[in-house]
């Protein structure tokens, strides 16, 4: 297949460009300074085109490539592609679903995290000395939220999924009713938005979608609506977009994709009730050579006149340590990710569902993300030590939202400077609020002020909570979460 020319429209992944080169006689579009002398010199040695979200296959390159079979987007999305030319010219197209889903959802459930608990915002305040003058201010919950998605296709309900892990009711608008799908459908976008809290788009980028978020949806959603964004820039109005976060009648914005990348509007770079992200929704090492794999793998079944491909893929391995009530809330999230769960407690719990591991070094060593959440007594202080981190390994993640004292806080600093550990989420420390002065510096570590359970609606329930306990107590009623009994 040496001979076969592809074009590769734009600059991409070096993965892809490297296996392409190998395989075929590769053109590289960009590196031509005249796009017609090009196309006029090489327009009958060009039997496929590969693109992604920048660059594609118009109706002027097609009509340019007489002998053009194939193009093969390295995206999901195909709006970058004229649809109906290649249709009516008999050219096959491929892109690379299912493949970035998990990525693509997984970023849509971090953008709502980032931006209703502030976590980008509250990693700069440690980051800049700010917690030792006093705590950082209440966040908001997802949790419960109400959260509606614009276009239920395997992305969407990916999406689905795990807002559902989170207790979110769900509900959608897409082109027409789904059957059997369980989610609450609104025949408008304007409906949906008047009835969530959080709204994400998730749906191709169409004529009949271009500018879906306007002014009357975004008023809709409210100031105390979010807009998540992991979609394409142009289903959002960008200047109504930002007059409505300016003047307060949105309350935030969660966007990974913009109108016209790579320009941002200056305006959202000052305000902290938005998360700007790069267009990063795919952007993990693992799904995009996968996404690569598959846009080669569908040329050569192409050429080899064999079926086009469908991958699938499942989500990263988590082991946590302590699964009670929170450890089994976090392992329903992780498991709604698709990621194969396992834990380690003093003992095994009848009918989890998930692999028991009698030791926490055998938990590490299993596992890629190791999450602690036990509660902090003699012999869990310090339970993640050495050991324990090099089980990790260099490719593992360790999250700890139980208690600082959980950790060998020098070993785990040693361990992120000298690369024997992935990385690190961190929303506790050993001597709070003092912080390790090392991890300060570091790219690899997203640092919290102990702010796990800082959102107004819990802290308000904590409040209330307590307040009922002591009522409770002197009305001599029982009480309503007694951790000690009569003395």
């Amino acid at each position: 297949m040496e001979s076969i020319g592809v074009l590769m429209a734009c600059p991409m992944n070096p993965y892809l460009e490297q296996e392409l080169d190998k395989r075929f006689n590769l053109f590289r579009f960009w590196e031509y300074p005249s796009k017609p002398e090009f196309l006029k010199s090489h327009s009958q040695s060009i039997r496929a085109v590969v693109g992604n979200t920048f660059a594609g296959a118009d109706a002027e390159l097609i009509e340019a490539l007489p002998k053009l079979e194939i193009v093969a987007s390295f995206s999901v999305g195909l709006d970058k592609i004229d649809l109906p030319k290649c249709k009516e010219k008999g050219i096959r197209v491929t892109n690379t679903p299912d493949v970035l889903t998990e990525d693509v959802a997984d970023l849509a459930i971090g953008l709502i995290l980032a931006t209703l608990r502030r976590i980008c915002e509250c990693d700069r305040y440690v980051r800049k000395g700010l917690w030792k003058k006093g705590d950082f201010q209440l966040t908001t919950k997802f949790s419960g939220k109400t959260v509606g998605i614009i276009g239920l296709g395997r992305i969407g309900m990916a999406i689905a999924k795990r807002a559902e892990a989170f207790r979110c009711p769900i509900s959608y608008y897409s082109r027409s009713e789904k059957s059997d799908c369980k989610y609450k459908y609104y025949p408008s976008v304007v409906e949906l938005a008047s009835n969530c809290q959080i709204l994400i788009v998730a749906c191709p980028l169409t004529e009949e979608t271009h500018h879906i978020i306007n002014r009357e949806v975004i008023n809709a959603l409210g100031p105390k609506g979010f807009l998540i964004n992991i979609g394409r820039g142009p289903h959002v109005d960008e200047p109504e977009l930002v007059s409505a976060l300016i003047e307060g009648r949105l309350g935030g914005a969660g966007l990974d994709v913009f109108e016209n990348e790579p320009h941002v509007p200056e305006e959202l770079f000052k305000l902290d009730n938005v998360v700007l992200l790069p267009h990063v929704g795919s952007a993990t090492i693992e799904t995009r050579q996968a996404m690569a794999d598959l846009v080669i793998g569908n040329l050569e079944a192409h050429f080899l006149k064999k079926p086009l491909l469908t991958p699938v893929f499942s989500g990263k391995s988590v082991g946590i340590v302590g699964l009670g009530r929170i450890g089994s809330a976090i392992a329903k999230r992780a498991d709604a990710f698709g990621c194969p769960i396992s834990y380690h407690s003093r003992s095994e719990k009848p009918n989890t569902g998930y692999k028991f591991c009698p030791s926490i070094l055998d938990l590490a060593s299993n596992c890629q993300i190791l999450v602690v959440s036990c509660a902090l007594t003699a012999e869990t202080e310090k339970i993640i030590d050495r050991k324990v981190i090099d089980a990790l390994g260099p490719n593992g993640i360790l999250i700890n939202i139980g208690r600082g004292r959980h950790v060998d806080e020098p070993e785990l600093v040693s361990a992120l400077l000298e690369g024997r550990l992935g990385g690190a989420g961190l929303d506790v420390f050993e001597n709070e609020p003092e912080v390790p002065e090392q991890l300060l510096e570091l790219k690899n570590v997203v640092l919290q002020s102990h702010v796990g359970s800082d959102t107004v609606e819990t802290c308000k329930d904590m409040a209330d909570l307590v307040l009922a306990n002591l009522e409770a107590h002197f009305l001599k009623r029982p009480l309503l979460t007694p951790v000690l009994g009569d003395i």
